[in-house]
């Protein structure tokens, strides 16, 4: 097979960076994978074995600038057309008071959900130009539409990376359509270890604070993390050639925008 087409993505070896990959994978993308975990290489590997295609894992500091640059030099040398850039790699942070906050909790949170993105755009748009038909996907959160007390970090770095998308996809249209996914609660352990802080907080059983949480959401369960990578993979698609500078909401509808 000929490899045709190249990806970019961040946060791989996370839950919705897995399924991300994968979706890609099945879709015949030879794919640069990143993240700070050792485990990058192997799932590289595997895929890579899997589907026949390129496939490298990169193990890195997305706030590091020199990395990002070495990450966009290395889809360079692949000779493979880059059309895709999937920033899906962010962080929460425990819940925090605003007059106690540290703010290199507010840095740190930034830089990884926010600054990163911001780097990695602009170091991959001449290859995504050279590529053609290309697309760049950020990965919001619904949390990102409203705020929440004590997650004002994470609320504010979502709300701003819609923003970030709206501002670059305007900025490089037509020629690279800019996105946004804004997933609303998902079957991670993320998600079941903060229902369970909150059940003990609350002193209820974790059934309990599940069946609480989940009765705000009109489909009753958490997203699947497939779920989620189909709308990111979407929007590399030429279906959603029309979409520019939009936030599609995977969240079940507990948030209607």
């Amino acid at each position: 097979m000929t490899d045709t087409k190249l990806c970019i993505l961040t946060g791989a070896a996370g839950e919705v960076g897995r399924a991300t990959a994968r979706r890609f994978a099945e879709s015949g993308w030879s794919m640069i994978l990143c993240d700070r975990t050792t485990d990058i290489a192997s799932l590289a590997k595997d895929l890579s074995n899997e589907f026949g295609r390129t496939c490298l894992g990169v193990q890195m500091d997305i706030t590091n600038d020199q990395e990002v640059d070495r990450v966009a030099a290395t889809a360079g040398e692949t000779d493979i057309p880059l059309r895709f850039l999937g920033l899906v790699a962010a962080i929460n942070h425990p819940a925090v008071a605003i007059e106690n906050m540290d703010m290199a909790l507010w840095d740190r949170v930034q830089n990884i959900n926010l600054r990163a993105n911001v780097k990695f755009i602009s170091s991959c748009v001449p290859l995504l130009r050279k590529g053609g038909n290309a697309s760049i996907v950020n990965v919001g959160s619904y949390w990102g539409r409203e705020g929440h007390a004590f997650f004002t970090p994470y609320c504010a770095s979502k709300a701003a990376l819609i923003s970030l998308t709206q501002s670059v996809a305007a900025e490089l249209a037509p020629d690279i359509r800019v996105n946004c996914v804004a997933p609303g609660n998902i079957n991670t352990p993320m998600h079941f270890n903060a229902l369970a802080v909150e059940a003990e907080k609350r002193g209820i059983s974790a059934d309990e604070m599940r069946k609480i949480e989940w009765a705000k959401i009109p489909m009753g369960r958490p997203a699947e993390t497939a779920e989620i990578a189909s709308a990111i993979h979407f929007l590399s698609t030429d279906d959603a050639s029309y979409f520019v500078g939009a936030t599609l909401d995977v969240n079940g509808g507990c948030r209607f925008t």
